[in-house]
Parts: structure tokens; C-alpha cells; sequence
């Protein structure tokens, strides 16, 4: 599975709510091979790790009214399922985002898409057999080390209006 055609499964599953576009994805996800999964799969953490970035932690920051390691989590599989165009905005200027359409505190999604999705061609429910599959088959799990960027003071008003000013003013004014 190349990247574009992760993104044109992401597209062609599309919802307004969140849980159901993950919903119809894995349902797609699991009538393909298991190496196809895999390959979703390893698309998927690699586009969540290089979201793993400073200044999107700032706009899940502002857009969710808050941020944990975990919302961050959730904030950037929001992010994939937004789709190639809205992630790639993102990726350049996070305050592209102020243009999406989403209610404060919204902006996230827990979800596992390839796990999930294997785990039910397989008839289990223990994900970490996923991933002991994906280390035999590709010697490798999926992992984030530390944010890219540049880190600043999420609770400093002046960063945050200088940083991310669309965002700021479409959430915090």
C-alpha cells in the first residue's frame, strides 16, 4: 500500500463524527490481507510520529482547551482522519487548522485503526498480538521519542497569540 492510497482509504471513509469514520475504515481494513493492514498500519504511526511536533501540540493545545501526552495521542489520529490536504496544511502552518471545522475540546480521537482492524479478521481482541506480528513481519514497532520543534509554555497567552494566532483567536477570544 503506497501513501496515497493510505490517504485515499482514509478519504473514501469519511464521516462527520470521528468514531464513525474509524468505524467504516477498519471495516474496509479488514476484508484486505494481513499485509495490507500491516502496511496501513506502518503509514499510520508514520504519519502520527511526524505530527509528534511542538507546534501542533501548541493547537491541539488551544483547540482542546488542554493537552495530555494522551490527548496528543488522540489530537493527531483526529488530525490523520482529517484527511492528506487538511494533515499536510497542518504540518506546514498549525494555524491552518483555525480553518477546520470542529467544536472546542473535539479535536481528538482514540483510535487504532490497523490493531483494530486485524484483531477482528483474526477474531481477538488482544491488540498487542498486532504488534507482536508487526515485529515478526517488520522487525519493528511504532514509537515516538521526544516532539519536534521547538517547546514553549502552552499556559503563556502572549506565546500562544504569537505562535498560533488564528487558532487563538478563533478559540480563546
Amino acid at each position: 500500500m503506497t501513501a496515497a492510497e493510505f490517504w485515499t482509504l482514509i478519504d473514501s471513509t469519511k464521516k462527520s463524527e470521528p468514531d464513525e469514520h474509524v468505524e467504516k475504515l477498519v471495516g474496509k481494513l479488514v476484508k484486505l490481507d494481513e499485509k495490507s493492514i500491516f502496511e496501513f498500519g506502518r503509514h499510520w504511526d508514520a504519519f502520527h510520529s511526524q505530527a509528534y511536533t511542538w507546534p501542533l501540540w501548541g493547537a491541539a493545545y488551544i483547540m482542546n482547551g488542554g493537552c495530555s501526552d494522551d490527548g496528543f495521542i488522540d489530537f493527531r489520529s483526529w488530525l490523520i482522519l482529517k484527511g492528506e490536504a487538511v494533515y499536510e496544511a497542518a504540518m506546514k502552518d498549525p494555524d491552518s487548522l483555525s480553518k477546520v471545522r470542529v467544536e472546542p475540546d473535539e479535536a481528538e480521537c482514540e483510535c487504532y485503526p490497523a490493531p483494530e482492524a486485524y484483531c477482528r479478521a483474526k477474531g481477538i481482541q488482544d491488540h498487542g498480538v498486532y504488534y507482536d506480528a508487526l515485529v515478526k513481519a517488520y522487525g519493528q514497532t511504532p514509537g515516538d521519542d521526544v516532539p519536534g520543534g521547538e517547546e514553549w509554555d502552552f499556559d503563556d497567552e502572549d506565546a500562544m497569540k504569537k505562535r498560533l494566532p488564528k487558532l487563538f483567536k478563533k478559540y480563546q477570544d
